[in-house]
């Protein structure tokens, strides 16, 4: 068996409140996947608790007691006037923390509410009364929701039934990278003694075997079951409905590729689309929710076998979308 990676210390140099809680969320992912007792360093523990308790933004789970409070007062709350949604690992947490710098953009208590019910996400939206001092002071206020349920029918279809004027960015990444992050994330959340202590972690060769030979059955053993690793990157299929349901006047396509590439441009480009001053985001020194461990180069086999699995329905995203997003054949 291969020894575990190192782990690397750094967090997101940016501290505004849209990057905090990812930083939080690191410490504590990184801390369990030592294993390591809360007890081996309490003071530590209790200042990274209440950070957490106190937190502006947060990139996932939000304590139980804050969303208590704000399903009890504050008033009415105001639905998203747009989504940003992607498929896991596909660099939807970097690109929301750009688009929630824009001051007209009213963000959500969490980057990632995680379902596609608008009747249970009153506690995570802010109130109508803040959406119309955002607007008084701007000119404009419109209410983001940002998630990476690209895949999910309930969102796609209660969204447009919530608000008939909503849009999407959609954002999208070369499936076979995104595997790899995706393969990374799911050693990251089983920790030590999860999937590489198995035989269905030790390398990504055997992942990826696994998994092929096993679909479109159920996928190896994974930290991420509502997400499998081959499936969460055939997007045809959603990308259609998505289509359908909003009209392609309403959907704005991202390439991850060329988010990561030129950030301002894309995220200027987005602030068009929702009919918002393009205004320039200020870059933060690394990318949100990288993996903080450290892996070998994925083998080159293992991604030519995904290469070949994924372009046929790379295809018909292209020909759906009258775009060759350059997957099939990358320089």
């Amino acid at each position: 068996m291969k020894s575990i990676p190192a782990v690397q210390e750094g967090s997101c140099s940016s501290g505004d409140r849209y990057t905090e809680g990812f930083q939080v969320f690191e410490q504590w992912q990184l801390q369990r996947y030592r294993d390591e007792s809360h007890l081996a360093r309490p003071w530590r523990n209790l200042r990274l608790g209440w950070r957490y308790l106190t937190l502006d933004h947060y990139f996932g789970a939000v304590p139980p007691v804050r969303l208590w409070w704000r399903a009890r007062f504050g008033g009415p709350r105001a639905l998203p006037d747009f989504t940003c949604v992607g498929a896991l690992k596909s660099g939807t947490t970097d690109l929301a923390a750009y688009l929630l710098q824009h001051p007209s953009i009213v963000a959500p208590l969490t980057k990632e509410i995680g379902h596609g019910f608008p009747a249970g996400w009153g506690p995570y939206l802010p109130t109508e009364r803040k959406k119309a001092a955002v607007a008084a002071r701007t000119g404009r206020a419109l209410v983001g929701h940002f998630d990476p349920l690209l895949h999910d029918v309930p969102l796609i279809d209660n969204l447009r039934e919530s608000n008939p004027r909503a849009k999407v960015v959609l954002m999208l990444r070369d499936p076979v990278r995104r595997a790899y992050s995706h393969y990374k994330w799911d050693l990251f959340l089983s920790g030590r003694n999860g999937l590489r202590a198995g035989r269905y972690g030790e390398s990504f060769a055997d992942y990826v075997s696994l998994a092929l030979g096993a679909f479109p059955g159920p996928p190896p053993p994974t930290m991420l079951p509502t997400m499998p690793m081959l499936a969460a990157g055939i997007y045809v299929n959603s990308v259609r409905r998505w289509l359908d349901t909003y009209g392609r006047e309403n959907v704005h396509l991202v390439a991850a590729e060329d988010f990561f590439a030129d950030v301002p441009a894309t995220v200027c480009g987005i602030h068009e689309f929702l009919g918002l001053p393009a205004i320039e985001p200020e870059l933060h020194a690394e990318v949100l929710n990288r993996n903080p461990l450290e892996f070998p180069p994925a083998e080159a086999g293992s991604l030519a076998r995904l290469r070949e699995f994924y372009r046929p329905y790379n295809d018909r995203l292209f020909e759906l979308l009258d775009r060759d997003l350059g997957w099939n054949d990358p320089a």
